[in-house]
């Protein structure tokens, strides 16, 4: 579940995230889906505070005080897991976890001028970065291994891992590039 820290405010782009709670607009309507599919990742890497037992318990990018700052892997590998529980107690269709695709930003991140120039796929004999995003491909895994054997004692739904990270990481050329940044950024 997830609010803007100030609703009020077009600018603000900090989000209060609830690490332990469904957001019912989608848990309400979940049983009128035949079809799921998660596909999350990129999102978690933005200024966000989570909460735990309606607590604030830490905060990721944010200069808050008094406040831990903790790592977007904390933020996800919770989230993901609220999701996926969200998914096994009220859905009985054919859900899929779409794992992440890797970034290919060079000479900085995205809003620090990183820019993803190439147009075409990596060769053999080229170096493939690694990095962050593979920490998150591994929590995904992880959480979906955990799902599924709670799903195993549960009938009716279906669970599968659409695993494209191997396959987007060799891709550097499906990124957009200057155009994935704001028309007034550098």
């Amino acid at each position: 579940k997830t609010t803007k820290a100030d609703p009020t405010d077009p600018e603000c782009n900090l989000f209060n995230l609830y690490l332990d709670e469904y957001d019912t607009k989608w848990t309400s309507q979940i049983n009128r889906l035949d079809y799921l599919v998660i596909s999350s990742g990129h999102w978690f890497y933005r200024p966000v505070i989570f909460y735990e037992n309606e607590t604030i318990s830490g905060c990721q990018y944010c200069a808050l005080p008094n406040t831990t700052q903790l790592p977007l892997y904390y933020g996800y590998t919770k989230a993901l897991r609220t999701s996926l529980r969200a998914i096994l107690e009220n859905f009985k269709g054919l859900a899929f976890l779409r794992s992440f695709s890797p970034q290919h930003f060079e000479g900085g991140p995205w809003d620090k001028g990183g820019d993803c120039v190439r147009t075409r796929p990596y060769r053999r004999n080229e170096t493939i970065p690694e990095g962050a995003d593979l920490k998150i491909h591994d929590i995904q895994v992880e959480e979906f291994r955990a799902a599924e054997e709670e799903m195993k004692k549960k009938q009716g739904l279906r669970l599968r891992l659409m695993d494209t990270t191997q396959a987007m990481l060799l891709r550097p050329d499906g990124h957009p590039g200057r155009y994935g940044h704001m028309q007034t950024a550098a």
